[in-house]
């Protein structure tokens, strides 16, 4: 397996990747990094996370939309759905940039507890995502043993003031 290039020569353009999948319909939660930028976090992104509902119809969609972004898989994923359901994160290169999608993140007991504290941005006209909050990031990031960006998830929390 070729070794992902330095982070700085990654591409990274979101907008189409989020484009694509509500184009697509697909059900899906933002999370990690960019949904932390967008809501205030100074710390810099280079990926899109997205948890997603693993039902039968959207992983169909996930998987056209995916398509239509000439998404290829990294890693050894025979089937999208299956690894989903084993807790796996599956991680994806597009010519926009790398997604890595998970059905469960850390911390919450499956998507839909997640998807119930998400909030709803606008980005451009046409274009909203359910994002989860910095709340939750910081639960998923905690519950993961990922504590290396606390303190600026912290600070991002207290500037908006969501609890």
């Amino acid at each position: 397996m070729r070794a992902r290039s330095r982070w700085y020569e990654w591409p990274f353009e979101p907008l189409p990747v989020l484009r694509a999948l509500n184009q697509y319909g697909v059900e899906y939660v933002l999370i990690g990094g960019l949904a932390a930028v967008l809501q205030g976090s100074p710390l810099p992104t280079y990926d899109i996370d997205i948890a997603l509902s693993a039902s039968g119809g959207n992983l169909n969609r996930i998987q056209a939309a995916l398509d239509h972004l000439a998404a290829v898989v990294l890693g050894d994923v025979r089937d999208l759905g299956r690894a989903l359901a084993d807790g796996r994160i599956v991680s994806f290169s597009t010519r926009f940039g790398y997604i890595d999608v998970i059905s469960k993140p850390a911390g919450f007991e499956s998507y839909t507890s997640l998807r119930r504290g998400a909030r709803r941005l606008a980005l451009e006209p046409g274009l909203d995502v359910l994002c989860s909050p910095i709340r939750d990031i910081l639960r998923s990031r905690i519950a993961a043993g990922d504590l290396r960006q606390l303190p600026a998830l912290e600070a991002a929390l207290e500037l908006t003031g969501a609890l």
